[in-house]
């Protein structure tokens, strides 16, 4: 018998052996292969290394609150989930790279629901989360990671590796009016959107688009006087835009009004705080675009910050 089980351990270790040594001449090739690095579904492990927890499944049921948001719920092997989406709220497209609005989240799409590693959680069933950080719409469309990336641009488990070029678009969930750089994605926590990675350790991409997870300052509860708080000022977008030299292009309620000069866009979609400029630089404005009476109202931040 003590024979046989040390046979067993030498072929073991004979196993282990060729296969460090197959992998190692992966390495040593550093081919690429369009084979992607998932998202984790170990919740409790990101939580560990990550600021952020990163969950997938289908959406089930669509419903409206009182408030203007929208409650999803979707079904995944672990239960599912339940979670408010607000008008700021980070939505972006993994199939286009696009900022969408909650309208375009619809029952059966895959989606990757991202929000704090601490965040409550109510024990319903399935379990109810408050207004989450970002959505990816058609997460099954393409490889994404979600991580903290230091210096090297190395997220924390050593599995992946960013090589920013000139076509990453990078974003952030706050809004920026500044275009950002690989400088800013270090030390941060994001979402990556990539196709594939080469064969090495860690495997290394080059991504389409990084959008940097910041969370919005939480607001403590003190006394005040709401009738010293001035509402933003609301101007008509489209006479606003025109007397700029925009062209403005109205495409319904649930796709972005498009505003165009020289080359330059703006895309500005109603019920969202969130705009894009010149392509691809998504900002924040003081108020969500509104429809009133078949006019388009934006808050007055978006028009100064038009060229």
């Amino acid at each position: 018998m003590k024979k046989n089980l040390n046979k067993v351990l030498a072929l073991t270790l004979a196993f282990t052996v060729v296969g460090s040594t197959a992998a190692y001449a992966e390495v040593m090739k550093g081919e690429t292969t369009a084979t992607p690095v998932p998202i984790s579904a170990d919740a409790d492990a990101q939580a560990e290394a990550s600021a952020y927890i990163s969950n997938t499944g289908k959406i089930t049921e669509v419903a409206d609150t009182e408030d203007g948001n929208k409650v999803f719920t979707m079904d995944n092997e672990n239960g599912g989930l339940r979670f408010v989406v607000a008008p700021t709220t980070t939505i972006v497209d993994r199939e286009t790279g696009s900022v969408i609005t909650a309208d375009k989240l619809t029952e059966g799409m895959e989606v990757a629901v991202i929000y704090g590693a601490n965040a409550p959680m109510g024990m319903s069933m399935p379990p109810y989360m408050g207004q989450v950080t970002t959505v990816v719409a058609n997460a099954d469309k393409g490889s994404i990671s979600v991580g903290h990336f230091n210096d090297d641009l190395l997220n924390e488990k050593d599995l992946l590796q960013l090589n920013i070029s000139e076509k990453t678009t990078i974003l952030t969930t706050l809004g920026t009016k500044s275009i950002l750089s690989a400088d800013d994605v270090k030390g941060k926590d994001a979402v990556v959107f990539y196709d594939i990675t080469t064969r090495s350790i860690p495997a290394q991409t080059t991504p389409s688009l990084v959008l940097l997870l910041e969370e919005r300052e939480a607001v403590t509860e003190v006394a005040v006087d709401t009738k010293s708080i001035e509402a933003p000022e609301m101007v008509a977008l489209r006479d606003a835009a025109e007397a700029k030299g925009y062209s403005v292009k109205w495409q319904g309620k649930t796709a972005p009004v498009v505003l165009e000069k020289d080359g330059m866009t703006a895309q500005i979609t109603l019920g969202s705080t969130t705009y894009v400029v010149e392509g691809d630089m998504a900002m924040t404005s003081a108020a969500a675009a509104e429809l009133t009476d078949g006019v388009l109202y934006v808050s007055a931040d978006v028009v100064e910050n038009l060229k």
